[in-house]
């Protein structure tokens, strides 16, 4: 099978509706409006069914997200929340914020139902295998052994606003999930202002709320890798106020030489095994996950994507689909059948 990529289609079509009653029987058109832009030098993609009246609404909700995201979650913003605990010493504790706090809890909740596969205390060990990789070689498991007593989300200590680390070199790293908590921010938010028919989009991850028409659903389309053409999609899947999210071994890799032979690894790291992911003809190369909300989906992709084969992976998906059945797994490898 070939390594699959999630590409996201939408095919607006207005909607018609009283808005309200006025004088000389003005009506206010109800039709998909969108909202494109490039935050974080990622970029995004919302639509909202509404009037266009209430677009400055909408693009105010958007700008305020995208800016409590840099200022909370965001550890490459030196001056990020994220980023101060990241420099505290062993013991030394801060408050947190309202919405850190939140969002920590529910981070720990993943890390839980991933079984510590998914781990964003490895921002360390990220950092030496990158520096590495990028020279075409590997780190000697001495410096890998010197960052291993500082990795485990145990090593973090939160509650009732306050916040210490007992390692001083705990490091946090958010990208695999921060992504898809903004996307359930902003769809969130929007919906609670009103609007009830939505999807929101950035760097890949969905969430959709209603529909995109009175006739139809809201689509996805997983289609080949390197494919654009929607007319040869393995998959089109209907997001019914659902989320969905992908990871696969083509986003960033680098080729080892190795024992006279070549290992090639890609971006995620294996917090159990202190090493990034190897790319095989029987690893996963691309999950994709549909579940109530985006970082749900976001966080367990990268965990999926941990078992060494597609067959292996299967099993822990179902074990999850069996825990909650609002979960579910779309998986491949590059084995072909």
């Amino acid at each position: 099978m070939n390594v699959l990529f999630l590409k996201f289609i939408i095919t607006v079509g207005a909607i018609v509706s009283l808005y309200c009653v006025m004088p000389f029987s003005i009506i206010e058109r109800i039709q998909p409006y969108t909202f494109d832009g490039n935050e974080m030098t990622i970029d995004y993609h919302i639509v909202v069914n509404m009037s266009r009246r209430e677009q400055h609404l909408v693009k105010e909700i958007i700008s305020d997200t995208f800016l409590e995201i840099d200022q909370i979650y965001n550890n490459w913003n030196e001056r990020s929340e994220v980023s101060k605990i990241n420099r505290l010493n062993a013991y030394e504790t801060i408050s947190l914020s309202p919405q850190l706090e939140h969002f920590l809890q529910l981070t720990e909740k993943i890390v839980k139902l991933s079984e510590g596969r998914f781990d964003p205390t490895i921002a360390p060990l990220q950092q030496i295998w990158k520096d590495h990789l990028e020279k075409g070689e590997i780190p000697i498991q001495e410096e890998i052994n010197e960052i291993l007593p500082c990795i485990g989300w145990d090593h973090l200590h939160f509650g009732k606003g306050k916040i210490f680390k007992d390692n001083s070199k705990t490091s946090l790293d958010f990208g695999g999930i921060a992504k898809g908590y903004c996307v359930d921010l902003l769809l969130e938010r929007i919906v609670a202002a009103g609007f009830d028919h939505v999807i929101v989009e950035w760097g890949g991850e969905i969430r959709a709320h209603g529909r995109r028409s009175a006739k139809h659903p809201w689509n996805v389309i997983v289609g080949g890798f390197d494919e654009m053409n929607s007319q040869n999609a393995i998959a089109q899947i209907i997001l019914d106020n659902q989320s969905i999210a992908t990871s696969g071994d083509y986003i960033q890799k680098w080729s080892v030489q190795k024992n006279g032979g070549e290992i090639v690894y890609f971006h995620i790291i294996n917090p159990q095994t202190a090493k990034p992911l190897e790319s095989t003809l029987v690893s996963v190369a691309s999950a994709t996950i549909v579940a109530p909300t985006c970082m749900v989906a976001d966080g367990l992709t990268k965990a999926v994507m941990m078992h060494p084969s597609l067959s292996e992976a299967k099993e822990w998906a179902d074990k999850m689909n069996r825990l909650d059945p609002t979960i579910k797994f779309l998986l491949f490898s590059r084995e072909r059948d």
